[in-house]
Parts: C-alpha cells; sequence; structure tokens
C-alpha cells in the first residue's frame, strides 16, 4: 500500500544512476547573477565606511519603518496561508459547485498588476491608507501564490492515504489535519515563503498607501536625494531580514517531503461531500472572489465609465499610445519569462534531484533575489552597467536581466512542482540506455515538464507586466508600458485618463490567468501519469 516517506531515501534513489552533478558550474553561474545586485549592493553601502553606515542607520525613522514592515508581514502572511490552504482544499479536495470556475478565480488576483489594486482599495475609503489597507492588498495580492503549489500538491497525493484513515474511523476533519496537512508541509511553507519575501520588500501594492514601510521610505528619499548610497545602506536590513526568514523557514522544513512509495495504478483524487455545507463553501468563495478581483475590476470598469472622451484624450500621453504600452509590455514580459526559465531550469533539475548542502545553497541563493526592494536592485544592475558594462546602460537586454534575476524564484517553484513528482526509474532507464546528460535532459526531462516551464513563464510573464519600479528605473528613455502610463496617469489622480491602461492591464491579465490555469492543470495531469 502506497505510504507517505520521508524525502532522504526519495532522492536517493532519484540520484542513482544519474550525473547530472555537471550541472553544477551552470548553476553556479546562474547564483553569481541572481546574487550581483545583492552583492552591488553591499559593497555600495560600505564605500562610505562604518561612520556613514551609523549615521544614515541612526538618522530618521527607522525603527518605525521596520515595525511597520514586520507587521504587515506577520499579519498578512498567516492569513494567505488560511485562505491559500482553505481554498486550494475546497477546489481540489470537495464536490464545491463550479470547481473550475472557482479555480481561476482563485488565481486571477495574482495577475492583476499591485498598484493597480492598491488604488482600487484606496478608492474604496480613505480609512484604507494604512496598515488596515496594506495587509487587505498584500493577503488579497498574494494568497494566489499559497493556493497555486497547495492545489497542485493536492493533487499529487495519494487518495488511498486517505481512504486508508477513514477505513479506520477517523473523521473528515482529522483525516485532514493527521494526514493531508502533514503532506502539504513542504508546499505550503513554499508558497508562505514567498508571500513573506514578498511582503518584506514590497512598494508596487503599496503606491497609493499612506503607509510608510521600507521600501517605500527608499523609494521616497531616492525621489528626493537621488542618493544611491544611501539607498544601499538601508537595503542592508531588508538583506538581513531575508537571510533570517530563509534560515528560519529552512530549519522549520527539516527534511519535509513527501513522496509514494510505488507508482502502479492510483486511485481516483477522492472528493469529501460537503453535503448542506456546500451552501457556506460557496459563500465563502463568492466573498472571497468579490474581494478579491471585484474590487479592482469593478473600480477600473468605474473610472473607464465616469471619464469623458475628452478628458481621455487631453491628458499628457494620450489614448493614442495605448497599443504601443501594451505591445511593449507584452515584449518585456515574454522577454523576460523566457530568460527566467532558462535561469530556473539547472536549478531546479538540480535541487530535484539531490538533496544536499550544494542544493540547499542554490535554492536559499535564488531566493535571495527577494533581498532587495526592485528599486535597490534595479539601481545597482544600472550603476554595474554604466560603470562596467556601458553596451548594456539604459538597454532592453538590462531591463529583461533585471525581470528575470527578480522573478525566477517564481519560476523555480513552478518548474518544481512538476520536476519533483517525475519518477526517478526514468532518469535510470534513460542512462543505462547510453544516454548522457543532455540526451537525458531533452528526451526524458523537457518532454514531461513542458507544462511546469509554460506555466513558469505565464506566471513570470504575469508578474513582469504588474511591475513598476524595475520599469520606471531600467526603462530606456523614450519608451513607456502600460504600468508607467497608468501611474504617470493614477499619482496626478488623472484616473479617467488613467483608465484605459488599466483597462488593458486586466484584459491582459485575464488572457494570463486561462494560460497559468491551463499550463497547470496539465501539470498536475503530467506528474500523475
Amino acid at each position: 500500500m502506497p505510504k507517505a516517506m520521508k524525502g532522504p531515501n526519495r532522492v536517493a534513489h532519484k540520484s542513482r544512476g544519474s550525473n547530472f552533478r555537471g550541472i553544477i558550474p551552470v548553476c553556479i553561474v546562474v547564483e553569481l547573477v541572481i546574487l550581483a545586485p545583492v552583492i552591488i549592493t553591499v559593497v555600495k553601502a560600505f564605500s562610505g565606511g562604518i561612520h556613514q553606515i551609523s549615521s544614515t542607520l541612526s538618522s530618521g525613522n527607522i525603527v518605525t519603518l521596520i515595525e511597520h514592515t514586520l507587521s504587515v508581514s506577520l499579519i498578512a502572511t498567516p492569513i494567505c496561508a488560511i485562505v491559500g490552504v482553505g481554498s486550494a482544499w475546497l477546489v481540489v479536495r470537495t464536490d464545491l459547485p463550479g470547481r473550475k470556475v472557482w479555480m481561476i478565480c482563485c488565481v486571477a488576483p495574482l495577475t492583476i498588476p499591485p498598484f493597480l489594486t492598491s488604488f482600487a482599495w484606496v478608492g474604496l475609503s480613505s480609512s484604507m491608507q494604512g496598515i488596515l489597507g496594506a495587509v487587505a492588498v498584500t493577503v488579497f495580492t498574494y494568497f494566489p501564490l499559497v493556493f497555486l503549489v497547495v492545489s497542485a500538491a493536492l493533487r499529487g497525493l495519494d487518495p488511498a492515504l486517505e481512504e486508508c484513515s477513514t477505513s479506520m474511523g477517523k473523521s473528515s476533519l482529522r483525516t485532514f489535519f493527521t494526514v493531508i496537512l502533514p503532506q502539504l508541509k513542504p508546499a505550503i511553507l513554499g508558497g508562505v515563503l514567498l508571500v513573506v519575501l514578498d511582503s518584506l520588500v514590497e512598494f508596487d501594492a503599496f503606491a497609493a498607501m499612506k503607509f510608510q514601510t521600507f521600501s517605500t521610505d527608499i523609494y521616497s528619499q531616492f525621489e528626493t536625494s537621488f542618493s544611491v548610497t544611501s539607498a544601499s545602506i538601508l537595503s542592508l536590513i531588508s538583506i538581513l531580514l531575508c537571510i533570517a526568514v530563509l534560515y528560519g523557514e529552512h530549519i522549520f522544513r527539516g527534511k519535509s517531503e513527501y513522496a509514494r512509495l510505488g507508482w502502479g495504478a492510483r486511485a481516483s483524487i477522492y472528493r469529501l461531500k460537503l453535503g448542506k455545507l456546500r451552501y457556506l463553501a460557496f459563500s465563502i468563495m463568492l466573498l472571497l472572489g468579490i474581494t478579491s478581483i471585484g474590487i479592482p475590476v469593478g473600480s477600473v470598469i468605474h473610472w473607464f465609465l465616469t471619464s469623458s472622451k475628452e478628458a481621455i484624450l487631453s491628458s499628457s500621453q494620450g489614448v493614442k499610445y495605448l497599443s504601443v504600452s501594451a505591445l511593449t509590455s507584452i515584449g518585456l514580459g515574454v522577454g523576460g519569462a523566457v530568460i527566467a526559465i532558462f535561469m530556473a531550469l539547472p536549478i531546479a533539475i538540480y535541487i530535484s534531484r539531490y538533496q544536499s548542502k550544494v542544493s540547499v545553497l542554490f535554492e536559499r541563493g535564488t531566493y535571495m533575489a527577494f533581498a532587495l526592494p526592485d528599486l535597490v536592485g534595479a539601481i545597482a544592475l544600472s550603476y554595474a552597467a554604466s560603470h562596467w558594462v556601458a553596451p548594456l546602460y539604459e538597454t532592453i537586454p538590462l531591463l529583461l536581466i533585471a525581470y528575470a534575476i527578480l522573478f525566477v524564484p517564481l519560476g523555480l517553484v513552478a518548474i518544481r512542482v512538476v520536476l519533483g513528482q517525475i519518477e526517478g526509474r526514468l532518469y535510470d532507464a534513460s542512462f543505462s540506455l547510453g544516454s548522457g546528460s543532455f540526451k537525458t535532459l531533452w528526451r526524458v526531462i523537457l518532454p514531461i515538464a513542458r507544462p511546469g516551464l509554460a506555466a513558469a513563464g505565464v506566471m513570470v510573464f504575469t508578474f513582469v507586466l504588474g511591475d513598476l519600479s524595475t520599469t520606471q528605473i531600467l526603462l530606456p528613455p523614450g519608451m513607456y508600458t502600460l504600468g508607467t502610463q497608468f501611474w504617470s496617469n493614477a499619482t496626478t489622480v488623472a484616473f479617467d485618463a488613467a483608465a484605459p491602461y488599466a483597462l488593458a492591464l486586466l484584459v491582459i491579465s485575464g488572457v494570463t490567468t486561462y494560460l497559468l490555469m491551463s499550463r497547470f492543470g496539465k501539470v498536475a495531469e503530467s506528474a500523475l501519469r
């Protein structure tokens, strides 16, 4: 009978007969690229000496900013975990009506740009310009990160374990907490880690909030003083916070990684019959959809319907730039996604095949992309290009590299969903037939992992589309995106002029939501096969 098994035995089996250790040099190069902004920032921070660091950190309201940042993260993260796990369980493992619709609705908030959601929530009430609004925007923007990885994990769990538990007389509730939840620990921690790291350096989601966090203060100071050194010094704190979070998650995760012992006939997914509770579950999902999707979408529609043609045409850029902005945004999203996949793939292959200190370092190093606020990371890359790689300065390639560095952890998570469930015997068979690493990659891994790669690409594309800070710093002069156009109008309260760009963002977000969920569905099917 299949049963849960700790990770070391599983990894030992997968590693047998494989020779993917030759991919280590590629992983090292990728890690150095990812860590480049962090290294540059640290060097720049210490360039003025210890006295300047002490002076910068002792001035202003550093303690208050840290308290605000940690407060948002500590409050929003548990809520994201509860909402993400609860909604994933309802959609995947119960007879909830309209499961396919709710699957899309639970992912859609992730594809809506955070800065758009921020302005929408503030438009509801001035009371949202504080920690309440910051927590609300964080929760309803990032809970899909937990939902995605947990729903994928729920599809991959062996239903026989639940059937065994219920046959022994355990209630559905007790089965969930004693059988299902322990197996979801790695997935939950992976999603929660992304939420924590994102919230610690978030700026775009707080764009319209009068709530100062570490990232918003750095942005404000940079706008007024343009001091790269000061921004670098302040970012030392975010680097330390990121390291502390990564270390804490690693200790808490331990060696939790579960898999099946055998891959024989697989039972169909067991769906709990909710009975009369179906109406309550449906109401909860409806409320979640209205809150996370209805507010930003409703606000954009309101802006568009109440705007006059004259107001739109008389805006600083005019609606004639809409198509150019949309094409630029799509092009940047596709380019950033492709580079991010190429960077994430070798690391995903290695850490899914081996469980060692080296693989842990590779995985942790990838998450260091979240160690800096987007603004500071972009400044670091711009500084490096202007001083050492002049041909890259103020070019599209530099912006695409920045996107890839920033969002490669998201691509890594999506790719690991399918790589982690590829049976090790497939690798063994390929190597035993004389295929080397490259042929195994081409003939075995990529065909099976294709849906995971597509899901990773769509996810990175979505985040590039919603990025604001990096784009504003590194976008070449004379170019503009839907996000920068919306921002330039919305910050002057010209929502009638900003409406077309917001509406275009929502349309593209809707398409990417469908693509993302169709790809993740195929990821689950590939894992089951």
